[in-house]
């Protein structure tokens, strides 16, 4: 294989400071010497500098991640989640008190009701306090996909 065969296959991680010491002391070397693998080397970056200075348009998922951190989005999002909690609270108080003030259900009915709301409610509380947790300690929260 040819010198400059070869120093065309190393130039671009040449431009992106990937090879070796020995390959990029080569590849410098090689360079200054052939007029034809410096234009190879010149155009190539030419088109690394035009290309990175290139403004690329946001995917979708950069999109959302924008919206739901706007202050207004956020507002609405811990009101909504708010009165969400309030009023599946005050409708269970209220059919507890509905149901268990009954006279026409039975005992053993409501007992095994009020284990299955309890433990539904232990669950909830659970999850909750594992996100806040979570939220507060995790030393990723700002790497974006």
């Amino acid at each position: 294989m040819k010198l400059c065969d070869k120093t065309q296959e190393l130039i671009s991680g040449y431009l992106d400071n990937e090879l070796t010491q020995q390959d990029s002391q080569m590849v410098r070397v090689h360079l200054e010497s052939c007029a034809s693998c410096r234009a190879i080397y010149q155009d190539l970056q030419t088109i690394k500098q035009a290309t990175s200075q290139l403004n690329y348009p946001t995917t979708e998922a950069e999109k959302i991640q924008q919206l739901l951190q706007e202050p207004v989005a956020r507002n609405f999002s811990a009101i909504g989640w708010f009165l969400l909690i309030v009023g599946l609270a005050g409708l269970m108080i209220f059919q507890a008190f509905t149901f268990f003030f009954s006279e026409e259900v039975p005992v053993i009915i409501k007992l095994l009701v009020f284990t299955i709301e309890a433990g539904a409610l232990a669950l909830f509380i659970s999850v909750l306090r594992q996100r806040l947790i979570a939220k507060k300690t995790d030393k990723y929260k700002k790497v974006q996909l």
